[in-house]
């Protein structure tokens, strides 16, 4: 089933709607003083950022500045990535991406990026590629913005549909969230074929990694409400070092407690085949690792009230309410801080990790 924003078969996310940890857990995170917070606190004051126009995914440099996309306004092509400066200033980093408005009047285009050694991975729902922008030289407030014509592309819509791994349902593909895995590759949670795709680093080479099957539906026969089964369709994906953590975001009648968190070995044979790892969510669109090798979420409140929780006990709530969460991220330069991101209001909120 499709995950975007076209509704083209389940763009429900926008109306919800990756870093290598091995490597990261040696360097930038041994500095966040608590491993494993026990709550997060909204900072006091404004929000880092606001006014932006539908985002959905964050990242951050080691300069502290953070990366967002922008699904845009959807009446015109004006789906941006831009950059959030430590002092709060926002720019426009790169314009002109496809932005359009779905059948049920949200936004869609841009989803997930990740930065990495001066370069932005950029995923994009209409057109179905994954973007490629060095922005080593870029500096925020003198550089103009970089066309989003300009940019090198990794087609992951046709390979997908050719590849058909949600079938009998129709071909479709959405790349929309992703995370470096084994060997420097790209690995994209498709939200459309239901599967992760594994980007080769250097030659750009695609394949099908795993595919996340149907799940019983649980309204049904008795008062069915929607299809005897339901769409797990791959909201987002982090990799520990040995294994990917996969969260799902079950479709219509989107029931409480079925969102499902799976684990995927990161050195088997494709296809891989997922396990479950943790159960009992509900509306699962992001997941990150704390310091201590934890994992948070969020869930954007679609059957239940959108918060963080942890991620290994769906009954820990670290924070609530939150208003259409849509991404959470740990800062790499300070200590103790998660940025989450929240698509309705269109802000950036600053989280302190406490005991």
């Amino acid at each position: 089933m499709k995950f975007n924003y076209s509704m083209r078969q389940s763009s429900w996310l926008i109306l919800l709607l990756g870093v290598l940890l091995a490597g990261v857990y040696g360097c930038v995170l041994q500095d966040h003083r608590i491993p494993n917070p026990a709550t997060l606190a909204a900072v006091p004051g404004p929000p880092v950022a606001s006014g932006l126009k539908a985002p959905i995914g964050i990242s951050d440099d080691n300069k502290g500045n953070i990366w967002v996309t922008e699904a845009g306004s959807g009446t015109v092509n004006d789906g941006r990535v831009a950059v959030v400066t430590p002092s709060g200033a926002v720019f426009p980093v790169i314009t002109g991406f496809v932005s359009a408005i779905s059948p049920e009047g949200s936004p869609e285009g841009l989803n997930h990026l990740l930065y990495r050694d001066g370069k932005l991975y950029i995923l994009h729902s209409i057109d179905d590629k994954m973007f490629v922008a060095d922005v080593s030289n870029f500096v925020p407030g003198v550089t103009a913005p970089i066309p989003a014509s300009s940019l090198s592309f990794v087609d992951i819509g046709t390979f997908v549909k050719n590849a058909r791994p949600n079938a009998p349902d129709p071909a479709d593909s959405n790349p929309y969230n992703l995370t470096f895995g084994p060997n420097g590759d790209i690995f994209i949670a498709d939200a459309g074929a239901n599967a992760i795709v594994r980007v080769a680093k250097g030659t750009n080479a695609l394949s099908i990694y795993a595919v996340f099957p149907d799940v019983p539906n649980p309204t049904y026969p008795g008062a069915p409400v929607g299809p005897p089964t339901i769409d797990a369709v791959p909201t987002s994906i982090v990799f520990d070092g040995t294994n990917f953590l996969v969260t799902t975001l079950v479709g219509f009648p989107f029931p409480t407690g079925k969102s499902t968190i799976y684990q995927v070995s990161g050195s088997g044979a494709a296809p891989v085949t997922p396990t479950v790892y943790k159960t009992g969510f509900s509306g699962i669109t992001d997941i990150t690792f704390t310091p201590g090798g934890k994992t948070l979420i969020t869930e954007f409140g679609f059957s239940t009230p959108g918060r963080v929780a942890s991620g290994d006990n769906s009954a820990t709530t670290l924070f609530s309410p939150a208003i259409t969460p849509v991404d959470i991220h740990l800062s790499t330069v300070n200590a103790d801080t998660y940025y989450l991101l929240y698509y309705g209001p269109g802000i950036i909120v600053k989280l302190n990790a406490t005991n």
